[in-house]
Formats: structure tokens, sequence, C-alpha cells
């Protein structure tokens, strides 16, 4: 899925910028810093390389070399842009868990980081990434939708604003997708009751989802069936209008009314 901010500029640009540097680290006396301390690695270059690699899309030499930087560059104004380019290389792999890590790392640790906005939406798309089927756990739909809310509460006009309300629509959708399963199923069953309850469920809880139009007129259907037509008639009463109505759903809407219609006079004569 694309977004405003294209990740292999954003690595260019930060390539770009990490050759310009010249960065003296200040690093404790562990033996582990020592090449740094001696002027044997340089942290900058090192991390021009990785992004070479990047470009390269040579993600697991990539990694290797960020890996390595933190190890011997602690301390350094760099580090920010050490988990970025780690975050990018795993989420490039598609390695998901490892790039929320690298996500949340920067997040938590760099909040002055001009990649701080891209964190926080990486984070809440990396669960979205791992979320499973609509017929399966759900937990990590909605952790998701709820760091996707907090995008967009805190960066109402950011770079990836438009992407976090796209993929928050698809997680509802999901959402509603496992309800309105469940209500054909009990419907096949001929359990309308059942079926009833799970229509309604997509009505209340999802009615942005795609799939509340037709649940509201599955929910009528389930009503008529139960010679509850009252009730059916103001289920269908506001469809008309709506915008996701297409023609197939008219006709059972239309067959609703007709039957609403038949039942009132049997009542009335």
């Amino acid at each position: 899925m694309k977004t405003k901010t294209n990740l292999k500029t954003a690595i260019a640009a930060v390539a770009i910028a990490v050759a310009a540097l010249s960065v003296s680290v200040s690093c404790s006396g562990s033996s582990s810093k020592r090449l740094v301390k001696k002027g044997l690695y340089n942290c900058s270059e090192r991390l021009q390389t990785a992004g070479k690699r990047m470009d390269k899309r040579n993600y697991v030499d990539a990694i290797r070399i960020l890996d390595d930087i933190k190890f011997q560059c602690g301390g350094s104004p760099l580090m920010d842009t050490v988990y970025y380019f780690t975050a990018v290389s795993y989420f490039r792999q598609k390695q998901y868990d490892e790039a929320r890590a690298e996500f949340e790392a920067l997040y938590a640790d760099f909040p002055r980081s001009p990649f701080v906005e891209e964190a926080h939406f990486r984070i809440a798309h990396m669960r979205y990434m791992r979320s499973l089927p609509y017929f399966r756990d759900q937990t990590e739909t909605k952790e998701a939708m709820r760091l996707f809310n907090d995008y967009t509460d805190l960066y109402p006009g950011g770079a990836y604003a438009d992407s976090a309300k796209i993929l928050y629509a698809l997680s509802l959708n999901k959402l509603a997708e496992k309800e309105f399963n469940n209500a054909l199923f009990y419907r096949k069953q001929r359990e309308h009751n059942a079926a009833l309850v799970y229509y309604r469920a997509v009505v209340s809880e999802y009615p942005e989802s795609k799939f509340a139009p037709e649940a509201v007129v599955g929910m009528a259907e389930m009503l008529v069936i139960l010679q509850r037509t009252r009730e059916a008639a103001d289920a269908v009463g506001g469809l008309d209008s709506a915008a996701a109505i297409d023609e197939k759903l008219k006709a059972r809407i239309e067959a609703v009314r007709q039957k609403i219609g038949t039942a009132v006079e049997k009542s009335n004569g």
C-alpha cells in the first residue's frame, strides 16, 4: 500500500544527510566501544554503507551492519536513524514483529526524532499486517484500530492520516464481516432469531462498515419471517437514500416491503 511518504525516498534522503555528518561519539571505557574511541570505527560511514545496502535491497546485510552500529555507537546522535533503517529493513522483508519492535524503540527513546510520526503510524500498521483473517481471533485488528485512532488524533493533518483512515476502515470491515457471516450461517440453518442477533450486531456495532446496509435488509427479512412486521418496516425505512444500496439490495428491500404490505392487509382483513 502506498503512503504519502515513500520509504525508499526517505532512506535516500537520510543517507545523503548521514554522508555529510562528521560525528564525534562519546563512549564509555568498555572494550566493546574501543574501536570508536581509537578512531577505527566511523559510525556515520557505516550507517551510509547500511543505507546503500538497503537501496540494493540487501536487507539482511543492512541489518547486520546496523546491529553492529548499535553495538559500537551507543550515545551517537545517529541512533534514531539506525533504528529507523533497521525497522524499514525488517518491514521490507515482511518481518512485521521485528519491524514493530524497532519502531517502538525509536518512538520511545527518541521522541524528538524526525521519524517519530512515521514510527507512530508504522506501529499501528504492523499490528494491522499481523492481524488474522476475519474468522479468527481479532485482538490484533482491534489494537491496530486503537492505534490508528491515536495517530489521527495526534496528527490530524499528518503525512499518513489518509492511510490511517483507510486501514481503520478496512479493519472495521473485517470485524463486521465476522458478525455478518455468523448471521448468514444461522440464516442457512433456519435459526432466524440467532441470525437476527448477528445482523443487529453488525448494524449497532459497525454502522459505518460496508456490511451494514445488507445487514439491515437481512435483519428486516428475519423480522418478517418472525412476523414482527412493524419492526421490519422501521428497519428498512431509511435505506432508500443510502449510497451503498445496489440494485440487488433494492430488490430485496422492495420484496420486504411487499411482504409487510401483505401482512398488514391480512391483519386488517
